[in-house]
């Protein structure tokens, strides 16, 4: 039986909102097996989804010495890449669904594959993009008026609609740290997590915002349990914060922050009710693990493009960045305003459930919801007006990608 290949060599919340891609691959064709190509650090989490069945570490690194050798021919560059994927030991695939517009995961596909779904759908060397690749592209450059989600999109790029039903992860039992066994498995708590850090600088909360938020929620919601959540980078920033805490919340805090594998930490957020966040992988982990998400986004950081991916969650959308999102390029090279005050006292009233409507200067609340084109926020809109020009969206870009392909077809016929 032929078997297909995902692309997704970027980073954790890429592979999280390439879920629904997958899932709904998985609905659509439940008889083809499905593997999964991602970044060696996050195998590991990549096979904890359901509807993949080979996953494969892409050593990025070792990839990039490949195109930064001087004086390195094309065709010699080609034999490098082409033993390199003999040694990954990959089998051949009849199809690639490549989620990456860049050129090492065109060049990949098309060397694993037969036939390319996705970017480089045309051949490695070929300047032309599909529609749905195209339409990215100019949502990260333009910053304009999108409403289709990234994870919608990547359902777009490989030729299929969203899954009628979220997806999610179950992580499969493991050994926790034995400190963290008890307050993990507790029933009695209510467990908040706290994702400290961000892969981009810019995107980090500063850690007084965090305090702040953490002695709010021990304080009015006396169950709870706070994890802070983050990598081996965010240790020395969690132990800052714990030096900021009094014994009184420490006692009712537990620092997970560099200690897990990412199967560990699906295990926790597994158990988590809550997650509190910028836009970063390991909000998007705890949404996909089953957590009720509160999302704070600023920076470039755009609710309707990578907002917490389901219903019924929240995002604080910071107003104070708006020369960033239209026109020029110019102005995407501006330095990120961060926030002068942060939306703590709502957040918690959130989670209460008592939140007055009022938001805080600076932002924005939008709560998501779901619709036969995935997943949308929204802020008091028209939910019909907003309903039409999403279906406007999908349907001129599935005709454009059919005509694309019978052209591209008709080419072939021609060729030969």
């Amino acid at each position: 039986m032929s078997r297909s290949l995902l692309l997704q060599l970027a980073r954790l919340g890429d592979l999280i909102q390439s879920l629904p891609a997958i899932s709904s691959l998985h609905s659509s064709l439940p008889d083809q097996p499905l593997d999964l190509l991602c970044a060696a650090p996050l195998t590991s989490i990549g096979k904890l989804f359901s509807g993949i069945q080979g996953v494969y570490p892409w050593e990025g690194e070792r990839w990039h010495t490949f195109t930064t050798q001087d004086r390195v021919e094309k065709q010699d560059l080609i034999k490098m890449a082409e033993q390199y994927l003999q040694d990954c030991a990959l089998p051949s695939y009849a199809l690639a669904y490549n989620l990456n517009n860049h050129p090492r995961s065109i060049v990949a596909s098309h060397l694993l594959s037969d036939r390319v779904v996705g970017a480089g759908d045309q051949g490695p060397l070929n300047s032309n993009i599909p529609p749905w690749v195209a339409y990215l592209r100019q949502v990260a450059r333009e910053r304009g008026p999108n409403r289709i989600h990234l994870a919608d999109a990547f359902c777009g790029v490989c030729g299929i609609t969203p899954p009628s039903v979220t997806p999610t992860i179950q992580a499969t039992h493991v050994d926790l740290p034995t400190d963290f066994v008890q307050m993990v498995n507790d029933e009695s708590v209510e467990r908040i997590g706290i994702v400290l850090g961000a892969g981009d600088g810019d995107r980090r909360v500063p850690l007084t915002a965090w305090r702040r938020l953490i002695e709010s929620c021990i304080d009015h919601l006396p169950n709870s349990l706070c994890l802070l959540i983050g990598g081996a980078g965010e240790r020395e920033a969690a132990l800052a914060l714990e030096d900021q805490l009094s014994s009184q919340y420490l006692s009712r805090l537990l620092n997970c922050v560099g200690r897990t594998t990412l199967p560990e930490l699906a295990h926790v957020l597994n158990r988590c009710e809550w997650v509190v966040g910028s836009d970063t992988g390991p909000l998007h982990l705890g949404v996909a693990c089953g957590a009720r998400a509160i999302g704070w986004y600023f920076s470039r950081a755009r609710v309707h493009e990578t907002g917490p991916y389901g219903e019924g969650y929240y995002v604080w959308q910071y107003q104070g960045n708006s020369h960033l999102e239209p026109t020029g390029s110019s102005d995407m090279k501006r330095q990120p305003q961060l926030p002068s005050s942060w939306p703590v006292l709502e957040t918690l009233q959130l989670m209460q459930d008592q939140y007055s409507g009022e938001s805080p200067a600076e932002w924005e609340l939008w709560n998501s919801h779901r619709d036969e084109w995935g997943v949308f926020y929204t802020n008091g809109e028209n939910s019909e007006s907003l309903f039409a020009k999403r279906e406007t969206i999908w349907k001129e870009l599935s005709a454009m990608t059919l005509n694309q392909q019978v052209f591209s077809n008709s080419n072939v016929i021609i060729a030969g």
